[in-house]
């Protein structure tokens, strides 16, 4: 069956809802959840807040304090112009190159050459004041491999190095040293001599720099003029040796001209626009020959456009006249119709005679064509090896004469840089220079309180989302009704507020637990197409979940409206139902499946209006049994037919099979859970038992449901204030 369920909260829920229709919802209120699951270990986080702050004061106050001297120096970009090509690379370099070479610069102050002209500047090899004052005197530990005063050296100079600081703000060429130690002004005076030695090390490195560019180009130099004159000399022998004449270069100056450079190369170009003026010729003459080779005297153009032909055809016309005309008064054999035929055949004589010698002299046309191309053919390609073997000779020439002219130039390049290195090595320019030099710092920079609060504060929000996190995972309960939706995938009913007396609240019609229970029966009526199910069932994961209170305050909603309801105790290990009544377990269900009793006379009325009772009667040592047996779907049947509504308070699931057996017998089943303390992997399981059961499971109450202790403040409770305010306005 399907039905559709307006739960507590205003939204509709239908059976059957999808996970991602639940989950959109859950994800609106991310935020709340958030905050619920904070609210709910806000003892434990206000405890880790508070430790993690006196952390802090108390390392504050116990922490040694460190002085720090800072030492500014302006870095300015220069590039080493050894070739005399980085000037072009300067002024194209990118914010990407500036930003390496500050670095770079950074990591020149940092390095062990600088830490190592710094301790011998302060003497800091000679004497254990250092290291007393860095507290690290007694890290000096014998070795194998290193000496005492080797060992001693690597522990000044990583001393220095793990309490140093360089860095620049990103927007300009500023570089701060900064140096920290319990000593301030240790700490001023090795900020400034990192900056000397900073400095002195960059000068010094420019001035090996030149001295390396000074001796590597006199190298240059030598081998570069040996290069250049060995390649004139032989560029000159193979052009004595081939006899190369270069007249056009000799005419026009430039080497790299278009035109032929001799004579056999005009003579080929010549001779190659012949040759495909005469291959032209020869295809045409080809194909007209082709065309007439075959075909009929008459049906070639140039017999038909001949002189004599056209006489002769005229002639034999007459002739053909003349012999057709003699046939009309005379028969074949008369002399004169035989000289008419002979004229004729006289006539088609000559015109083959004519003919034929048109034929040939296109042959012939032909044949000259071939004959002329074959020439040339010939010609051509006697020339091109001339020309092959010239331009061989012209290329190997050329390869040296722009060897020779690389040599050159790179001669010149190598001595007009040597020219400039060499008058100026005496001069030695500086892109550093300081700006400011540290002075004795006034105040510690460590403990930093602002700093240690604030990093407090972190640890403790890390630490409290953890435990948030942790407490959350490990007792994954159902807290709202969110939960029931996304988790279970269960319609809600209804949420019954935390409550002192629910017998009490549920007789008061404007209290909000009478407000709940009036929600549960509405969206009870949209539970099947015939409104409340005639028999419904109220189980829950585990005891003491509230059914019985759910099942006495629903049965009390339904008879407000003048409902005949019944409720049954068939909970034959822990009866409650009673209790709610101020009435004795008497003679009751297990009486009656047993067949001791008949059903109606087990029934009590209640003092309760429309209400009836039966209760679960002597505890029987089978429960399950005498649930199994043909005796309950008769009863029910039968009770079902005599009231409105009837209400049976079941088992819990877990553990025992009684509500799994029950659910088969009602309309409907009511799943009652306890806000706050039921697991959702419980809840879970026993959803599945009473699936594989057959149940029918139309919603869930939440009961012992109190928004603020959960932490969602009033946004689940709205509903009742808003009630309870508008029947006090009445």
């Amino acid at each position: 069956m399907s039905s559709s369920i307006v739960a507590n909260d205003g939204h509709l829920i239908r059976n059957g809802e999808t996970s991602a229709d639940a989950g959109s919802r859950r994800d609106a209120l991310d935020i709340r959840e958030i905050w619920a699951s904070v609210y709910r270990s806000r003892t434990w986080v206000i405890a880790i807040f508070g430790t993690c702050l006196l952390a802090a004061i108390a390392y504050g106050l116990l922490a040694t304090r460190l002085y720090t001297g800072n030492a500014m120096v302006e870095v300015r970009e220069e590039a080493e112009k050894v070739l005399g090509t980085e000037a072009d690379r300067e002024g194209s370099a990118t914010k990407v190159d500036s930003d390496r070479f500050l670095k770079t610069q950074l990591d020149i102050i940092r390095s062990r050459t600088v830490a190592n002209s710094v301790a011998e500047t302060l003497r800091l090899y000679r004497n254990d004041k250092f290291l007393e004052i860095m507290d690290v005197s007694d890290e000096i530990k014998p070795s194998k491999i290193l000496s005492p005063a080797e060992v001693k050296r690597e522990l000044v100079i990583k001393t220095l190095s793990d309490n140093l600081a360089v860095d620049y703000s990103g927007d300009t060429r500023i570089a701060v040293i900064s140096f920290t130690s319990p000593d301030a002004r240790l700490s001023s005076q090795i900020a400034n001599a990192y900056a000397d030695a900073f400095i002195n090390n960059n000068l010094a490195r420019k001035f090996d720099s030149s001295t390396y560019a000074l001796d590597f180009l006199r190298d240059q130099l030598a081998e570069a003029q040996a290069r250049l004159e060995k390649s004139e000399q032989e560029a000159l022998a193979y052009a004595r040796r081939t006899r190369i004449v270069d007249a056009s270069n000799a005419a026009s100056g430039d080497r790299q001209s278009a035109a032929p450079q001799s004579l056999t190369t005009a003579q080929l170009v010549q001779l190659n626009q012949a040759y495909s003026e005469a291959i032209a010729k020869r295809i045409q003459a080809e194909q007209k020959w082709q065309s007439v080779a075959r075909a009929p005297i008459l049906s070639i153009e140039e017999v038909n456009t001949n002189l004599a032909i056209q006489r002769i055809l005229e002639e034999r016309a007459l002739a053909e006249s003349k012999y057709r005309e003699e046939l009309t008064t005379r028969q074949e054999d008369h002399p004169a119709v035989q000289q008419a035929r002979a004229r004729i055949g006289e006539l088609d004589r000559q015109i083959n005679v004519v003919g034929s010698g048109i034929r040939r002299s296109i042959n012939n046309e032909y044949q000259v064509a071939l004959s002329q191309e074959r020439r040339l053919a010939d010609r051509l390609d006697s020339l091109k090896t001339n020309t092959l073997s010239e331009q061989n000779q012209s290329i190997e020439l050329s390869i040296l004469r722009r060897e020779a002219d690389t040599n050159r130039q790179q001669y010149d390049a190598l001595l007009r840089r040597f020219n400039s290195l060499n008058a100026e090595a005496g001069v030695q320019s500086n892109n550093l220079s300081i700006i400011d030099r540290a002075q004795v710092p006034i105040k510690p920079s460590w403990p930093s309180w602002p700093l240690s609060i604030a990093l407090s504060l972190i640890a403790g929000a890390l630490f409290s989302a953890a435990f948030i996190i942790g407490r959350e995972q490990l007792f994954d309960i159902i807290r709202s009704t969110d939960d029931v939706e996304a988790r279970l995938r269960l319609a809600v009913l209804g949420a019954v507020p935390m409550t002192d007396n629910i017998v009490t609240a549920a007789n008061d019609a404007k209290t909000p637990i009478s407000e709940a229970f009036s929600s549960i029966r509405t969206n009870l009526t949209l539970a099947s197409d015939h409104g409340v199910p005639k028999s419904m069932m109220l189980t829950s994961t585990r005891a003491s979940e509230g059914k019985s209170s759910t099942a006495y305050s629903l049965a009390r909603s339904l008879a407000r409206l003048g409902k005949k309801v019944l409720i049954i105790d068939i909970d034959l290990r822990r009866p409650n139902a009673h209790n709610f009544f101020d009435l004795p377990n008497g003679k009751g269900v297990s009486n009656v499946l047993a067949g001791q009793i008949d059903a109606a006379t087990a029934v009590v009325q209640t003092d309760v209006p429309s209400v009836s009772l039966m209760t679960a009667g002597d505890i029987p040592p089978n429960p399950t049994e005498l649930i199994m047996g043909a005796q309950l779907p008769a009863m029910i049947e039968r009770l079902t037919g005599l009231y409105d509504t009837v209400i049976v308070d079941s088992a819990p699931v877990l553990g025992i099979a009684d509500a799994i057996i029950l659910s088969r017998q009602v309309e409907a089943t009511i799943f009652v859970i306890e806000t706050g303390e039921t697991s959702v992997k419980a809840a879970q399981n026993a959803l599945q038992r009473l699936a594989a059961g057959g149940a029918h499971v139309v919603g869930a109450v939440l009961t012992k449901y109190d928004p603020g202790m959960l932490g969602y403040g009033g946004a689940y409770g709205y509903r009742y204030e808003y009630g309870s305010a508008a029947e006090s306005r009445k």
